[in-house]
């Protein structure tokens, strides 16, 4: 098993780590934004099932109306209540009726028909606004036989539901029974088929909404078909309804989101694969960094001799951090970066979702509320052009007004006739002001009283004035009655017969009761999280005194994060404890502007608790794993560690043992091989190291020479004696000479010096022994710094007098050469011309030199064994002679 084995395991253990963290971790968004955005639906669809119910409640009041004028009419009680009734009255009834019922829906987008039917008279009269339906279902016995009722009628109105459906007509229908007037019997059945305005306008995303009467009878007004059968995550919201016992119930499944939050577990997956992928990589690089100064200790020591150990030690780079830490550090970051980028992904998603689909939903529930303001205030505005414009009376009579005061009293007169007859008091109506063209008040609803009296009357008045065409609008938070009030002013202009057209007549000003709207509003105010503003055209709050006092005012709110309600219908932002969506919706009739704000929407700091929690967890995780997983690995790197302490305390005996057979255990061999060198070279060691001191004790011996002292000496005696001029210059060679000679630390000098040595004791040898002995030196200046050991020539030069010159009369000559044979190599050859030796000497000292011999030490073998103890067994001094013709000494040094 070599280094290879321990890269596979740091891959493997991570990759396997990396799965895990990474299925976790997808796994764990996919749950938490699934109940995330869960939540935020559950939320936004209570309001729109709220929502739905203000929709609801004001269809089924214009239902009710239509069944109650249907009913006050006095065809109708001749058809019904009367007993005996001739065919012609009856039969001229009926169409009088159905005319009447004609009359009545045909200009009602909510109602596609009215039907009366009466079996036991065989009655059946059909009104509708549609073309090809003929209703007959509700002729049938059998049906009326099937329809639950309710186990006890009473007097007051009773609705039933029924779902009429055929081919691709599919209606509401909403069912009277109508009792006999002494008995709990049904003597009829009044109609209203309600037209899809109802359907069209009530759907939103993925919802079903259900009415249910108080018999049981339950039609859907919408759902979805293609999730008809996905039952399995249904949620409802079921409210009370204006109808006696009916409710509506507003359910809806959770697949269409799910399907977004499938797709981002999609996405989740394929950037887990992608930091899979990204992990094997990194794991991969950094194992083969793990194990690289491995791999070079292994090959260092594997590579070293015993001669090696000393001059080539084992190099290794640095490690900044410990193997434990490092893979620490690398499981960590294997689990970080699939943690972050999942759930960022996750956290995007889920906000995108909640913004969007969500967010729709929300959006419907301000829809609707604002469809319904709309509707009261579109009805606001016609009552008014109907109470004054399009009256022929009103005008004739306000342009004459300023004539007599039998006129004003017409006015009013005709006034009171107008509220009566329409009813307008029941209509949300609490004061009618009317003024003449000159301001003057001909006529108040509230008593006589004028509306003058408020403080705020006269701007209103001057506002109408001063607006051609324009209406006024202004809330009040209380009136006359204490009850709050939305006032609609114009001018009166002539349009009648007889009148100038476009002549100012008058003004009119109409308090509406607010309470309305008010119940409106307050029908959302009971969701802690939801604020609601209705603002004019100012951005004022309307009704200010329905604000709770912890939320700031509209102004305040747009100010702070500047948002602008004419560039923005929906925005989301945030402060500094909370995320909003803001939904505002305008009004044509007076541009004032509904505005929901919603708190704590798309809140998915849950979802970044849960990630830190995991990331959290997962890190603890890495870290026991990849200390585990360290130690497992290092079980052999510590004993190795153990070895290489002992041996730093000198204890060189001790031996790496290991019972598994791994990387480690291959490095721990070969640290045991190198053991066994270093036990090898401290011998080895040992044994130059006493050669070195017999050395350093010949080179002493051999500076103080003294048989060649006392040679030089003598000589100096007899020439001083003699009274010989040149004794002076012999004291000072010889001075020299022993001065170069002594010893102060240093082993090499440069060849300068060494040479300058040299011939300093040839001049004393040559004083000695007059011209029979000559010197020739041949080196050139660029070598001549180059270092050579201390006393390598002097001693051979030394050798070559006394062996080769001395012994022969005629003496001779020594040449000494040096020269660069490489760049490496230095060779300095020593030939003299004289006596030379005989072979067997030769051989004996060539055995000498190459260490195959022992004997006598002689100058030429210490300087032989110096060189290679120092520089190596490839250099040193190799030797040549011959009988009678002289001695040629060559050393080899490295160039340094």
């Amino acid at each position: 098993m070599g280094v290879k084995s321990l890269e596979k395991k740091i891959l493997l253990f991570g990759l396997l780590f990396s799965i895990i963290s990474i299925t976790i971790t997808t796994f764990t968004c996919y749950w938490v934004t699934n109940r995330f955005i869960l939540f935020q639906f559950e939320r936004v669809n209570e309001i729109a099932t709220g929502a739905a119910v203000e929709k609801a409640n004001t269809y089924l009041g214009e239902i009710a109306d239509i069944v109650s004028l249907s009913m006050k009419n006095e065809y109708f009680d001749r058809m019904i209540h009367l007993d005996e009734t001739d065919p012609y009255t009856l039969v001229k009834d009926q169409k009088d009726y159905e005319a009447y019922l004609n009359n009545l829906i045909l200009s009602n987008d909510k109602v596609d028909a009215v039907l009366v039917v009466d079996q036991q008279k065989q009655i059946f009269i059909h009104a509708s606004n549609t073309v090809g339906q003929d209703y007959s279902k509700y002729k049938s016995a059998d049906f009326y036989a099937n329809l639950k009722k309710p186990h006890l009628l009473s007097e007051d109105s009773q609705f039933l539901l029924d779902r009429y459906i055929t081919g691709s007509y599919e209606r509401l229908a909403v069912i009277s029974p109508i009792l006999e007037s002494d008995a709990d019997e049904i003597d009829a059945y009044l109609i209203v088929v309600l037209s899809q305005k109802l359907i069209e306008e009530m759907q939103f995303a993925g919802n079903g909404i259900f009415i249910t009467d108080l018999a049981g009878n339950s039609a859907e007004i919408s759902y979805n078909p293609a999730e008809g059968e996905m039952r399995e995550q249904q949620y409802s919201f079921k409210n009370p309804l204006n109808y006696e016992g009916w409710t509506i119930t507003n359910t809806f499944t959770f697949d269409k989101l799910q399907g977004s939050i499938r797709n981002n577990l999609v996405i989740n997956v394929l950037i887990g694969l992608f930091c899979l992928s990204l992990s094997l990589l990194v794991l991969a690089i950094a194992g083969k960094k793990i194990v690289k100064p491995i791999q070079s200790m292994e090959a260092q020591i594997g590579k070293l001799n015993h001669r090696d150990i000393e001059n080539k030690p084992i190099v290794l780079s640095k490690r900044r951090i410990g193997f434990k830490l490092t893979l620490l550090i690398l499981y960590s970051g294997i689990v970080t970066v699939p943690v972050v980028l999942i759930t960022g992904s996750s956290y995007i998603s889920a906000k995108q979702t909640v913004e969007n689909k969500v967010g729709s939903v929300f959006e419907y529930s301000a829809q609707i509320l604002h469809q319904q303001m709309q509707f009261v205030y579109h009805n606001y505005r016609m009552l008014i052009i109907e109470t004054s414009s399009v009256n022929d009376n009103v005008q004739k009579l306000l342009d004459v007004s300023d004539t007599t005061g039998d006129v004003d009293q017409e006015i009013r007169d005709e006034m009171n006739d107008i509220i009566l007859s329409r009813n307008l008091f029941d209509k949300g109506i609490s004061n009618i002001t009317l003024y003449d063209a000159n301001r003057r008040l001909v006529y108040s609803s509230t008593y006589g009283r004028s509306f003058m009296m408020r403080p705020d009357a006269q701007s209103d008045l001057d506002y109408v004035k001063n607006n051609f065409s324009v209406f006024l609008w202004r809330s009040y938070a209380d009136s006359p009655f204490n009850k709050k009030s939305i006032r609609v002013g114009m001018q009166i202009r002539g349009v009648a017969d007889g009148i100038e057209a476009g002549k100012l007549l008058g003004f009119i000003l109409i308090d509406f009761n607010g309470e309305e709207i008010v119940k409106m509003l307050d029908a959302f105010l009971k969701y802690s999280d939801l604020e609601l503003y209705l603002v004019d055209r100012s951005g004022q709050d309307i009704f200010s005194d329905l604000d709770r006092s912890d939320r700031k005012s509209l102004p305040a709110v747009l100010a702070d994060h500047k948002i602008s309600l004419d560039q923005h219908e929906r925005v989301v932002f945030r402060d500094s404890r909370n995320n909003y969506l803001m939904i505002s919706k305008s009004f044509e009739e007076n541009q004032w502007r509904l505005v929901f704000l919603l708190k704590n929407f798309n809140e998915n700091g849950s979802l970044l608790v849960y990630s830190i929690v995991v990331l959290f967890g997962l890190l603890i995780l890495s870290y026991g794993f990849s200390y585990g997983f360290s130690s497992i690995l290092l079980l052999n790197v510590s004993a190795l560690l153990r070895t290489v302490r002992s041996v730093k305390r000198g204890n060189l005996q001790i031996r790496f043992k290991s019972s598994t057979v791994d990387e480690i255990y291959e490095l721990g061999h070969s640290f045991n091989e190198m053991l066994e060198r270093i036990d090898l070279l401290i011998e080895e060691k040992y044994i130059s190291e006493l050669k070195a001191k017999e050395y350093e004790l010949y080179l002493l011996q051999s500076q103080i020479n003294p048989h060649f002292l006392y040679n030089t000496l003598k000589t100096a005696q007899y020439m001083a004696f003699a009274k010989d001029p040149r004794t002076e210059k012999m004291i000072k060679l010889l001075i020299a000479l022993f001065k170069s000679s002594i010893t102060r630390g240093e082993k090499t000098v440069a060849i300068r010096d060494e040479i300058a040595h040299v011939q300093t004791y040839v001049e004393i040898q040559q004083m000695r022994f007059g011209s029979k002995i000559h010197a020739v030196y041949d080196v050139s200046d660029d070598i001549m710094e180059l270092p050579v050991l201390k006393l390598t020539l002097q001693p051979i030069v030394e050798n070559a007098i006394y062996h080769g010159l001395e012994v022969t009369e005629r003496g001779g000559t020594i040449h000494i050469a040096v020269r660069k044979a490489s760049e490496r190599l230095l060779v300095i050859t020593i030939r003299d011309d004289g006596a030379g030796m005989p072979e067997d000497r030769l051989k004996e000292i060539k055995r000498r030199l190459d260490g195959k011999a022992a004997g006598e030490s002689i100058g030429i073998i210490n300087v032989h064994e110096r060189i290679r103890l120092f520089f190596g067994n490839e250099y040193g001094i190799t030797i040549d002679s011959e009988r009678g013709r002289g001695t040629t000494v060559t050393i080899h040094y490295p160039v340094k």
